[in-house]
């Protein structure tokens, strides 16, 4: 499977021009959307769900990168994270080995079923967290973009060549 595409903004312009990167972040920003029904954590997650519902958001909102099109995706990877939390506390509890008598009483040792919903849950958090941006490289990226992007502005000489000081 391909790799997802990079958002304009987060790109450094190494297989595109700048002037490129400038109309297809005008035609991202476009399609972002409206953000009104973010801060609605979902009623169909649980209690803990929604919990990590509202941090995300609340994190990720710094970005301004989330639109109400982020929704499906941000339920999605809050009810993994509670899930998985859930899985813990039944590993906490019962520990990762269960014993059985097989049907020739025999004992045997198996593995936890709640190591393997973990792990489920896992694997799906980690695709999702590649979407939604959650990995330390992505964060690093995007901050050095905001940082190049802010003294940019700051730079007189461009502010002059742009006619912001007028």
């Amino acid at each position: 499977m391909a790799r997802p595409r990079k958002p304009a903004t987060l790109k450094q312009g190494k297989s595109e021009t700048k002037a490129q990167l400038e109309v297809r972040a005008a035609a991202e920003e476009m399609l972002i959307g409206n953000t009104d029904l973010l801060q609605e954590a979902p009623e169909h997650l649980d209690d803990l769900g929604r919990a990590y519902y509202m941090f995300l958001i609340t994190e990720l909102e710094i970005s301004g990168i989330l639109s109400n099109l982020d929704i499906p995706l941000l339920e999605q990877t809050a009810d993994s994270l509670s899930k998985m939390r859930q899985a813990d506390k039944i590993l906490n509890a019962e520990g990762l080995l269960i014993y059985n008598v097989d049907r020739y009483g025999q004992d045997q040792i198996k593995e936890h079923p709640a190591v393997g919903t973990k792990q489920k849950y896992l694997t799906q958090f980690r695709a999702l967290s590649t979407q939604l941006g959650l990995s330390p490289a992505s964060r690093a990226q995007l901050a050095g973009m905001q940082i190049d992007q802010k003294a940019d502005e700051e730079d007189p000489l461009l502010r002059i060549l742009r006619g912001d000081d007028k």
